[in-house]
């Protein structure tokens, strides 16, 4: 039985991951923590879970296992850098940071300790996804995420919603190494970012990864051009296949549950299977660098 500490409890750790950790009570014990005393009660008592305390201090006189962060982005480079100290591994939503220095220091703070530092990319993970990466022959590469009308400050909605499709467009492109990348972005007259892509070529494919805030709908595409067809995937959830003149749709499983679709259940049980069996991480480390230092490269050109 592994140990497992979690901390924050926010919209993201309610909607998205408590019903998986939920439904793996037999592999695991989990011990939360939140600055809100109610909401830790409240919440462990709702999933049969420890009410560890308010602070991280509440975590570090247990034996851990492993450590779920659902925190702010602003405090994960601490919280992380607090938990491998104490050679626990650590589960993280992305972004890890959003300085690539802060990024570096903590994938080898977790090497040397010997530890998994695992970020929660969890498209990589979704099956409609998981097909297009295993397609052979990709040779074009597009992956959008469209919001209704939510203009956001600029880095914000880099770190927020673009890293989304650009992890997701790696993955499809099998995370080439030392990519050229272009990098666009349009602001409304508030600078207020509305427009935001990522072109890059690499391992002989073209990858573009983009943002629309002011698209009047909110939907997600990835799009895989091969010699035989084109295959798309809308919201993770509904493949369409393009072949010729022939089109063909198929939907997820109405009985698969909507955070197996998303690829957050899938993650979080490839995570507990590298801790507990000392597995390989299921969220490659140069993987989620290459993401993060694009991103950064990208803010540093914005800040120019």
């Amino acid at each position: 039985m592994l140990n497992i500490g979690v901390v924050g409890l926010g919209n993201i750790a309610q909607k998205a991951y408590l019903p998986v950790y939920a439904e793996l009570q037999d592999q695991a014990q989990f011990y939360l923590v939140s600055r809100d005393l109610q909401k830790v009660t409240q919440i462990a008592n709702k999933y049969h879970m420890v009410a560890a305390g308010t602070d991280l201090d509440a975590l570090d006189n247990l034996q851990l296992d492993a450590v779920m962060i659902h925190a702010a982005t602003s405090v994960h480079y601490e919280m992380v850098k607090h938990f491998l100290a104490r050679n626990v591994n650590v589960y993280v939503d992305k972004p890890l940071a959003t300085n690539m220095d802060q990024v570096t220091e903590l994938y080898l703070l977790a090497a040397q300790h010997q530890k998994l530092l695992t970020v929660g990319f969890n498209r990589r993970f979704a099956p409609a996804i998981k097909t297009l990466i295993d397609m052979p022959e990709k040779n074009l590469i597009t992956v959008t995420k469209n919001r209704v009308a939510s203009p956001q400050p600029p880095k914000e909605a880099i770190f927020d919603l673009l890293i989304h499709p650009l992890d997701t467009a790696l993955a499809l492109a099998g995370f080439p190494s030392e990519p050229t990348a272009r990098y666009t972005m349009h602001a409304d007259k508030d600078g207020a970012l509305e427009q935001a892509s990522v072109t890059f070529m690499g391992s002989g494919m073209r990858g573009e990864a983009s943002i629309n805030m002011v698209a009047g709908t909110n939907l997600e595409e990835a799009t895989v051009g091969t010699p035989n067809g084109l295959f798309r995937v809308q919201d993770l959830a509904t493949s369409h296949t393009y072949h010729g003149t022939s089109h063909t749709e198929i939907a997820s499983p109405d009985w698969q549950p909507m955070l197996e679709t998303r690829g957050f259940a899938p993650l979080v049980r490839a995570f507990f299977d590298a801790v507990a069996n000392s597995g390989e991480n299921p969220v490659a480390p140069a993987t989620s660098r290459l993401t993060h230092q694009l991103l950064c490269d990208m803010v540093a050109q914005l800040q120019a």
